[in-house]
């Protein structure tokens, strides 16, 4: 016999239907703590109660593999959250009354179709999902950015990664480290800014026990960790003054001091920072050292904003769709036309982590079968852009046909047209070039 998982209305006659047609049922429900895997296809039955809560969560369990199946009352095609949910989890549905032939086939392709994508999965050997999918670089600006990333990699020079905040720089650094010499050993970052005043100096260089009141045990800084592999200094412009002088020590000498420590301490990394401060100006402030800058930049990398990279958007989007798609368990939906414009003609401020949040939320709330510009809260810039599009249409069209109508009334001749106009000889040229005229 066939499994079968079975969730929502419990129906003697549809149980009797299904055992006739050779399935061996597995009656689920959102609380169950072990749900048998061995089953290709789930059958719900929506006819009675408002279960569509319980039942949005009980898929959310299931293994996406599973193909589900939706039986509903006919009235309620006109349910918006039925039909919703139908829309976003069901491979198909069935209406009542129960038609045994109808239900037997769609059952029956639902089980083959999600037989065969696991065996074509199989076949395929999926690379695991904890293997981080390649980076989006359509653009010219990023594919240049992955040479240079390609040429530097491999050496162990240190990389000052700068661009503004939500650019990707960690992204950048741990490329860096998967592609050097160094990447089977630990790639340890530091957020310079994030570190609490105090314990700024343990957490780069580790203490001792008893080197300052709750050291009970002594414990590895952050240098410590990274031995054999890369430190990221991250938001290395909000580095304390104080610490500077002790990592440029570091860089010069190979050795630091951990707090309450007697004998100088060593350890093999290779150092990537990263900054979205202008650090010249840091400099010419006092807030930076000059000296450490230098030990710092060996090789800049700049990430570019998001509204200069702007081929790479519908690209990232589309990721970041199927990434929280997964991770929320919902269908991954595609963006609808005016998502596209909108994400396209939006100046990205927050550049590509806003994008990453603006396309979690849209992933999240989007209730049709594709992701609007309204789920990604663009809504009106699109219009605004309609709006400007339709205006330079209107503008386009008087002005031709208010040249079309001077070259008639002149009878052809350049300079009398280009007066009842207002232009000069030369402004008429150009328009007539622009929009394609000529005289006859």
């Amino acid at each position: 016999m066939e499994p079968l998982l079975l969730a929502g209305f419990q129906c003697n006659e549809l149980n009797d239907v299904l055992y006739r047609l050779q399935f061996k049922l597995h009656y689920i429900n959102p609380y169950d703590k072990q749900i048998p895997t061995d089953c290709a296809l789930c059958l719900i039955d929506l006819r009675k109660g408002n279960i569509i809560n319980e039942i949005n969560y009980l898929v959310r369990e299931l293994d996406p593999k599973v193909h589900i199946i939706v039986l509903i009352n006919k009235p309620q095609l006109d349910n918006s959250e039925i039909t919703t949910f139908i829309a976003q989890f069901a491979w198909d549905f069935c209406t009542t009354p129960i038609d045994p032939e109808r239900l037997a086939k769609c059952l029956g392709h639902g089980i083959g179709l999600s037989k065969l994508k696991q065996q074509h999965q199989s076949v395929e050997s999926e690379p695991p999902c904890n293997e981080p999918e390649q980076p989006v670089i359509q653009s010219a600006v990023m594919q240049q950015l992955f040479r240079q990333v390609e040429r530097v990699a491999p050496t162990d020079i240190p990389v000052l990664i700068r661009g503004e905040s939500g650019t990707g720089k960690e992204l950048v650094a741990t490329t860096l480290h998967q592609q050097s010499t160094r990447k089977d050993g630990p790639f340890i970052t530091v957020n310079c800014g994030a570190m609490a005043a105090g314990l700024v100096q343990s957490e780069l260089f580790g203490h001792e026990k008893g080197a300052f009141t709750g050291a009970t045990s002594s414990r590895k800084g952050k240098i410590a960790l990274a031995d054999g592999g890369t430190l990221f200094l991250d938001e290395i412009g909000d580095l304390p003054a104080e610490l500077q002088v002790n990592l440029l020590r570091f860089l010069q000498e190979g050795f630091y001091d951990s707090v309450g420590g007697g004998a100088p301490l060593s350890s093999d990394v290779r150092i990537l920072a990263a900054t979205h401060v202008n650090l010249e100006n840091a400099i010419d402030q006092g807030l930076f050292r000059l000296d450490l800058y230098y030990r710092l930049n060996g090789i800049t990398i700049e990430t570019p904003s998001l509204k200069d990279r702007r081929d790479d958007i519908i690209g990232l989007a589309n990721r970041f769709i199927r990434v929280y798609s997964k991770e929320y368990g919902l269908a991954t939906k595609p963006l609808s036309q005016s998502a596209s414009h909108a994400l396209l003609n939006y100046p990205w401020p927050g550049n590509v982590r806003e994008l990453i949040n603006r396309v979690r939320r849209a992933v999240i709330l989007s209730d049709t079968q594709q992701i609007s510009a309204q789920n990604l809260e663009l809504a009106s810039i699109d219009k605004k852009r309609h709006i400007a599009s339709s205006l330079k249409t209107l503008k386009d069209n008087a002005e031709k046909q208010a040249l079309q109508q001077a070259i008639l009334i002149a009878d052809g001749q350049v300079e009398l047209a280009a007066s009842y106009l207002d232009i000069s000889r030369a402004t008429f040229y150009r328009l007539m070039d622009k929009h394609g005229l000529q005289l006859t």
